[in-house]
């Protein structure tokens, strides 16, 4: 099947080192893998910056800066989604005090190592949409303590 909408990413790999490009490749191939994401090509207002975002159910999950020897992604959450995500002890505990402070939360990725809590975080908030848009609670159990 092909694509509809192919983004030329060239502005991304003209800006970045080949390492760098390539953990930008896997964050994109991720994305792919959950179902609904979109990728948008947003202009910062100041410097006509090409930013890549990405989407589900037209909310903002996080978009991208990517230069040089680093990608800078900036996570986005509401204060449902805030909530959530603070409470899931299953997540790393210095990306749920940074979500906790604010309602966006600037995230250095360097290597492929740092991906993995990123995208942790990342399907907490995509989980928690999809349970707002089917009305589907979470099931709770209890700790046995």
């Amino acid at each position: 099947m092909p694509r509809i909408e192919t983004t030329d990413l060239s502005f991304v790999a003209d800006r970045v080192h080949p390492q760098i490009w390539t953990l930008f490749q896997s964050l994109r191939s991720r994305m792919r893998q959950l179902r609904g994401v979109t990728m948008r090509i947003h202009f910062e207002k100041h410097s006509q910056e090409a930013t890549p975002a990405f989407y589900y159910e037209n909310r903002l999950l996080f978009h991208v800066h990517a230069r040089g020897e680093e990608i800078s992604a900036t996570f986005h959450a509401d204060q449902k989604a805030r909530t959530r995500i603070v409470e899931d002890q299953s997540l790393d505990w210095r990306l749920r005090d940074q979500v906790n402070k604010r309602t966006w939360s600037a995230i250095t990725l360097k290597t492929s190592k740092d991906l993995g809590p990123f995208m942790d975080l990342v399907k907490a908030k995509y989980e928690h949409i999809s349970q707002e848009a089917t009305g589907i609670q979470p099931e709770v159990r209890p700790v046995a303590f």
